[in-house]
């Protein structure tokens, strides 16, 4: 009985030390058409993997490179409404941003309305 557990033992011991150096997982493939010549040149899978990423990752760079240098659009120039002209009514008073505002406050309709109540209150509310 104590043979057999030593058996066991050493069967277990040999097998973990083959795998553990690398064991054997059979004959490689026989590569054909395409893949033979691919793999003439990226023998292990890691390799094939990398070279695959780095095809794309090239693809990725190159549309994006054509992305930033084509063609630039000379920006659209916007050009403002020209303002109305507007006609205030006589005592009425002017828009703040028409040219005619400043005069306003220079003459005697302006004093007119300040010292006027009810034109104010008109004017305000």
């Amino acid at each position: 009985a104590s043979r057999r557990i030593v058996a066991r033992q050493v069967v277990a011991a040999t097998q973990k030390r083959n795998m553990a150096l690398g064991g054997h997982s059979g004959p490689p493939p026989e590569w054909e058409g395409i893949d033979k010549v691919v793999r003439s040149y990226f023998p292990q899978d890691h390799q094939l993997s990398a070279a695959v990423l780095g095809f794309y990752f090239s693809c990725y760079c190159l549309y994006s490179l054509s992305k930033m240098g084509g063609k630039k659009k000379e920006p659209e120039t916007i050009e403002a409404p020209a303002a109305p002209a507007t006609t205030t009514p006589t005592g009425a008073v002017p828009d703040i941003e028409s040219p005619d505002f400043e005069k306003f406050l220079d003459s005697e309709a302006f004093v007119k309305l300040l010292d006027s109540e009810e034109q104010l209150k008109g004017v305000v509310g």
